[in-house]
């Protein structure tokens, strides 16, 4: 899926901002599959992308029945984690990789915007 979302968006993004937005979606939907909380596990998650001259912005919902989180609540710092810790280091990850980073509830569920500018 990050290989296909990164393919999609490549000739909006330079370089760095490609790397940065697969790094930032292999997290998202990795912490959705592993920690979204109070719902099924076949619930299905969407993904929209919106591309427009100043860069690209992914939408990620999560799973109906998600429990929701506070993104930078939880998010660690990632000169805080132990260099030798195996997790703990995504919601870092996306804050410090996105341009922009919102979580909230939109439509009805959970979702994950990620924002990244053709600098």
């Amino acid at each position: 899926m990050v290989q296909r979302l990164s393919q999609s968006v490549a000739h909006n993004l330079r370089d760095d901002a490609q790397f940065r937005f697969a790094i930032c979606i292999s997290e998202a939907l990795t912490n959705l599959v592993l920690h979204a909380q109070n719902c099924e596990s076949d619930a299905q998650i969407d993904i929209e992308i919106e591309q427009t001259d100043h860069g690209v912005a992914v939408d990620i919902f999560d799973p109906k029945g998600a429990k929701p989180f506070d993104l930078k609540e939880n998010a660690r710092k990632l000169s805080d984690i132990d260099a030798t810790a195996e997790g703990g280091r995504g919601l870092g990850l996306i804050l410090e990789c996105a341009d922009h980073v919102t979580y909230g509830p939109v439509k009805m569920r959970n979702r994950l915007r990620l924002e990244f500018n053709v600098r």
